[in-house]
């Protein structure tokens, strides 16, 4: 059978008819769509979330370890099995996330998704921090760890994929041009932004665990701020439509 997809078929009309209309979809300039970008609130909401997402894994993928070393030496113990064991817990998280987002996205909707994935992230910053038990190192401390790196892993499978599929849904003229800016602006914005203030943010608390507890706090009011303003106003046009 894998022989028989080399043989040359005369492709039927209807086909040739779906690659038309494929070229005419994935049409718009990078001008184009950032226009597009720019005129619609809901791919500007879905990029900022992306960069949110961005800003906070840039600041956790490059501190959280040495901030796990740091607590481990503090206590004079070694890191070296647990930091194996975070790495198989990171692998498990994004796993499961990537496989069940789709379902989860059709059965929930993708902004709930989205939403719920991005308020997860305060907790893993508090995870990381060693909240569980600030003073000691214990067992209750390490599976904070463990769970902080499933989360981050499941954050960002989940919500990468959702807003991928929400992009299309909302941008269905450039799809890959959109992807390519989501993509862009999570990278070149957001996670650049994490790393290089997450690092002002440790150099003013003096721990990376301190920075880590007020970035979460600081991240936690601002996501309760957003979502109580979008709420609100979409609350007030729902009463104005059904007033008119």
């Amino acid at each position: 059978m894998c022989l028989l997809s080399f043989v040359p078929e005369k492709p039927p009309k209807r086909v040739a008819h779906k690659m038309e209309d494929t070229k005419t979809i994935q049409s718009l300039s990078w001008k184009e769509t950032i226009g597009v970008v720019a005129a619609d609130a809901r791919i500007l909401g879905l990029f900022s979330l992306v960069i949110v997402m961005g800003y906070t894994m840039g600041f956790v993928e490059n501190f959280c370890y040495i901030n796990m070393r740091q607590i481990y030496e503090k206590h004079g113990q070694s890191i070296g099995r647990d930091i194996t064991i975070c790495r198989v817990f990171l692998s498990i998280g994004g796993i499961i996330s990537w496989f069940f987002s789709g379902s989860l996205g059709k059965r929930f909707g993708p902004d709930n998704i989205m939403l719920i994935a991005i308020f997860c992230l305060p907790f893993s910053l508090w995870l990381y921090s060693g909240g569980v038990a600030p003073e000691e190192l214990n067992t209750w401390t390490t599976t904070g760890f463990f769970l902080a790196e499933s989360i981050r892993s499941g954050v960002y499978a989940t919500l990468w994929s959702t807003a991928t599929v929400r992009l299309n849904e909302l941008c269905p003229k450039s799809q890959a041009t959109m992807q390519s800016l989501m993509e862009s602006t999570y990278r070149g914005i957001g996670h650049t932004s994490g790393a290089f203030f997450g690092g002002i943010l440790c150099k003013k608390y003096g721990t990376i665990s301190e920075a880590f507890l007020v970035a979460g706090k600081g991240l936690l009011t601002f996501l309760l701020a957003i979502t109580t303003m979008f709420y609100t106003l979409s609350n007030k046009e729902l009463v104005t439509l059904q007033q008119n």
